[in-house]
């Protein structure tokens, strides 16, 4: 499975994983130009951007931080920047989550899902 495939289907488990605990998902692959956040939902008023990273066991090392790099920080920034600007949203405060879908290798199969709130845009 190419890594792209994989990705979405990491953000469709993603997306029923928030679901599940009563995030209303309000969009998926936000673009604005080259930047994109893979979830935007609403947690009980709370505007959520997040990162989804979809990876095999034998592919974490460094764990989420080490897919933060300060490139993928400031377009998360711009990116959000530019939903709060064009879109009429409620949420009075807002925070960057990632989560983490760990699968077994060339296995469609979630191990485990592991998400971290409000891990900051800085």
């Amino acid at each position: 499975m190419r890594n792209q495939d994989r990705g979405q289907w990491g953000e469709g488990v993603a997306t029923r994983f928030l679901q599940e605990k009563c995030y209303d998902v309000l969009a998926r692959n936000w673009r604005c130009g080259h930047d994109e956040v893979d979830i935007i939902a609403n947690d009980a008023g709370v505007l959520v951007f997040v990162e989804v990273k979809t990876r095999s066991s034998a592919d974490m090392i460094g764990g989420y931080g080490a897919a933060r790099t300060s490139r993928k920080k400031q377009a998360l920034c711009r990116a959000r920047d530019a939903f709060l600007q064009t879109h009429a949203v409620d949420a009075q405060t807002y925070r960057l989550d990632v989560i983490e879908v760990l699968t077994p290798k060339y296995i469609n199969r979630a191990d485990r899902i592991v998400h971290f709130e409000n891990i900051g845009f800085s």
